[in-house]
C-alpha cells in the first residue's frame, strides 16, 4: 500500500526545508512540561532528530517513515550517538501501523498530518489507533490555517483536527505554536523568519 508522503523519498537526496538538524523546539517544550508514559512512535520520523532527543530523554522510540533516504540517514545519526540502544528506525506505512504489530504510550507526528487529504485522513486516524496503547497519546505538530499565503503543505484548522479525532480519542489541548524550518530553502517564503504558525495538538486515546 502506497501512502501520501511516499514521494517524500527524492526531497532526503538534499536537504529538505523541514530537516532543520534538530529537534523541533515545539516538541522538546511538550515533552519537558508533561509527564508521557511508555514507549513512543514517531511517525515520519524524517532523519530522526526528534526520536534522538526522546530517547536521551529516556524514551524507548521507533522512528519510522516512507523515505529509505530518511531513514539511512537517521540510522546513521543513531550510531554515532549516545543512544543508539534506545532508538530504532524502521521504513514504514503511516497508514498501515497495525502491520507494526506494537503498542505505544505516545505517538508522535511532526509534520505529517497535514499531507494527508481528507480520505487518507480518516485512514490515518484509524491506524493510529491500532498503535496508541488504552488512555495513551498522539502529539501533532502541523501546519495551522493562520500561516499566510499559499506555500507549502496544507494549511490545517483547529476545527479540522477536533473533528479528525472524535470517536474514542479526547482533544485534550490544541495551542497555536511555531514550526520551524530552513527558511533558505527553495519555496520557503523568508518573511516567515525560519517558522511558520503551527498547532501543537495532544490527544488521549478514551476507549478501551
Amino acid at each position: 500500500m502506497s501512502s501520501p508522503e511516499d514521494g517524500f523519498d527524492e526531497a532526503y537526496a538534499g536537504t529538505p526545508p523541514w530537516d532543520i538538524g534538530r529537534p523541533q523546539s515545539a516538541v522538546q517544550s511538550v515533552f519537558e512540561s508533561r509527564s508521557f508514559e511508555g514507549s513512543v512512535l514517531d511517525i515520519g520520523c524524517g532523519t530522526g532528530e526528534n526520536s534522538l532527543f526522546l530517547a536521551d530523554h529516556g524514551f524507548s522510540v521507533l522512528g519510522i517513515d516512507a523515505s529509505p533516504r530518511a531513514i539511512e540517514k537517521a540510522r546513521t545519526k543513531a550510531q554515532a550517538s549516545d543512544v543508539a540502544g534506545k532508538v530504532r528506525f524502521r521504513v514504514h506505512d503511516a497508514l498501515a501501523l497495525a502491520d507494526l504489530d506494537e503498542r505505544f504510550g505516545v505517538v508522535l507526528d511532526c509534520g505529517l498530518f497535514h499531507v494527508f487529504d481528507d480520505d487518507d485522513r480518516r485512514t490515518y486516524v484509524s491506524s493510529l489507533r491500532s498503535a496508541v496503547s488504552p488512555n495513551g497519546h498522539v502529539v501533532i505538530l502541523c501546519f495551522s490555517d493562520q500561516e499566510p499565503g499559499d506555500w507549502g503543505p496544507r494549511r490545517i484548522s483547529e476545527r479540522e483536527l477536533r473533528t479528525a479525532f472524535t470517536d474514542g480519542w479526547s482533544v485534550e489541548t490544541i495551542e497555536p505554536a511555531r514550526f520551524e524550518v530552513n527558511a533558505d530553502q527553495e519555496g520557503i517564503d523568508p518573511s516567515n523568519d525560519d517558522s511558520v504558525e503551527a498547532w501543537l495538538a495532544v490527544v488521549r486515546r478514551s476507549d478501551e
